[in-house]
């Protein structure tokens, strides 16, 4: 009897800084594309959730997310993940119709909100086989919008605001 030996398949070679970098600019040049804008009918809500829903379906359909969202804390990712958290919070606080508690900031659910919908997208492209697209859509969505302004919470005054 003679044994076999199965060779391991190679591991894919690492993902460079340039190829993050223009993998996540194919990303933000579709969300580029189809954003309405500040006066989008349906408000600042319709503009995200269309913003948000082009990222994810992006995500889900390049080759290269399940290599990129193995590694996710590669500078040029955490560095695309801030910028991605920043230009939110300050779009919400532009355009948020005033749907803002005292607490936690902006800034601070922006920045969960955006970690959140990275984390519902690494979960969907590492899976085998992945989830429907679409459904991984509308999960970031509704995670998202919880995060950034949750159902049937009080939205008072801060103190000390008047």
């Amino acid at each position: 009897m003679t044994a076999q030996t199965v060779a391991a398949p190679a591991a894919a070679p690492l993902l460079t800084s340039r190829d993050l970098i223009a993998y996540f600019d194919t990303l933000a040049e579709a969300v580029d594309r189809i954003d309405p804008g500040p006066s989008a009918p349906g408000g600042w809500e319709a503009r995200e959730r269309l913003r948000l829903s082009t990222w994810v379906r992006q995500a889900y359909e390049h080759p290269l997310s399940s290599r990129v969202f193995a590694h996710p804390d590669a500078r040029v990712a955490r560095t695309v993940r801030d910028a991605t958290a920043a230009a939110l919070g300050l779009r919400l606080e532009v355009c948020g119709n005033g749907v803002r508690p005292a607490r936690p900031t902006v800034d601070v659910r922006a920045t969960a909100a955006v970690a959140a919908v990275w984390a519902v997208t690494a979960q969907a492209v590492a899976q085998s086989p992945r989830p429907p697209r679409e459904r991984v859509v509308s999960d970031a969505w509704a995670v998202a919008q919880e995060i950034i302004a949750p159902a049937g919470q009080a939205y008072a005054r801060a103190r000390g605001s008047w």
